[in-house]
């Protein structure tokens, strides 16, 4: 028995950073990861492939560890980076990483888009998806926080 629990989040917000700076964090998979909070560890699997293998998340008596492979691709000239599924692990994302230039300072717009499959009895569904998503809200969260903190480095 399993449970799926569909996830979309889309975030946008403002750096002062030079917008190539931006970018070159952003298109730096590991660097870029690295500010992510609870990953275990990102294996490169080669290809612009890498495996996310979280912390374990849940209670004693319900935990699980989310893994997944997503395959990134990016522009440099139009400021993006994008990610898609790999078939593997048991959470399939797909988003994306767009800048753009709005006067002196650089929009940073987020989306990710998926779900998880987690090892639960589908009863439990509606217990477990709001902890679920308040988990990936808070991790996204720190995440975006984590970079801009490093974004505002950067304009020095």
């Amino acid at each position: 028995m399993s449970v799926t629990i569909p996830i979309s989040v889309t975030r946008d917000f403002y750096t002062d950073a030079p917008i190539q700076k931006v970018y070159e964090v952003l298109a730096d998979v590991p660097t870029s990861i690295g500010h992510f909070p609870q990953v275990e560890q990102l294996v490169s699997l080669g290809d612009d492939r890498y495996r996310w293998e979280m912390e374990r998340m849940g209670t004693q008596n319900h935990h699980f560890q989310v893994r997944y492979v997503t395959r990134y691709t990016r522009s440099e000239q139009e400021k993006w980076v994008r990610w898609v599924p790999v078939p593997e692990g048991n959470g399939s994302f797909r988003g994306c990483w767009e800048l753009s230039q709005e006067g002196n300072r650089v929009r940073v717009h987020f989306e990710n888009e998926g779900h998880l499959e987690l090892p639960l009895p589908r009863l439990s569904r509606r217990l477990i998806q709001p902890f679920v998503l308040r988990q990936f809200e808070d991790l996204i969260e720190g995440y975006i926080a984590n970079l801009q903190q490093t974004f505002s480095g950067l304009n020095q």
